[in-house]
């Protein structure tokens, strides 16, 4: 695990991300997660910063995807940073576990 500029925890994610942004959707490859945002390889050319986003993704063992919403607060070529918005307290609890390893 390792911490972001923001001093959150972050631990790998290798999982595919359904990124839904400007009325289109796409597909994108995770990289680290945390409980306040995703890591994200969005091929070919990211996503402009500052877009708003819905992030759609499931956690290994767990078979029913989350929806998250957020902003892209970084954007670099085909990798992506997204802070995530208002969370379901129950969403952000399953994140917590996951980046502490207790799921």
């Amino acid at each position: 695990m390792a911490s972001d500029q923001r001093g959150s925890t972050r631990a790998p994610f290798d999982g595919w991300v359904e990124v839904h942004a400007a009325g289109e959707r796409r597909l994108a490859t995770g990289r680290d997660l945390s409980a306040s945002g995703i890591g994200l390889v969005v091929s070919p050319d990211g996503l402009p910063a500052r877009s708003n986003v819905t992030c759609e993704f499931a956690l290994p063992g767990i078979s029913l995807p989350m929806e998250v919403e957020g902003w892209v607060a970084w954007s670099i070529g085909a990798l992506v940073g997204v802070c995530f918005a208002a969370i379901d307290p129950g969403i952000g609890e399953l994140l917590e576990n996951h980046v502490a390893g207790r799921l």
